[in-house]
């Protein structure tokens, strides 16, 4: 099993792991509810808050996840990872 990039926890349980290859979302009480987006397939990533951030991601289907209460650093490392990757994957396609 590999190990992700960046990983961060929001409130209520919710875990977003991020891979070279994709975006994992996992929710529940221990982590049974598993969601996988390809890095392509999303559309944006915002920041908002300084302190109990907010960090909101677009796919390119119209699904809005949100993820609250995330440290500020947590939340930039978030962004800042997941826009590199989806850059290294247009430059592979």
């Amino acid at each position: 099993m590999e190990s992700p990039i960046v990983q961060a926890s929001g409130s209520g349980n919710n875990i977003i792991d991020v891979y070279p290859d994709r975006v994992e979302l996992r929710s529940g009480w221990q982590g049974q509810n598993r969601e996988t987006i390809d890095h392509r397939d999303v559309s944006s990533v915002e920041v908002k808050g300084l302190v109990n951030c907010l960090l909101t991601l677009k796919t390119n289907k119209g699904r809005l996840v949100r993820l609250e209460n995330l440290a500020l650093g947590e939340a930039r490392k978030i962004k800042a990872s997941i826009e590199l990757q989806k850059s290294r994957a247009a430059q592979q396609s």
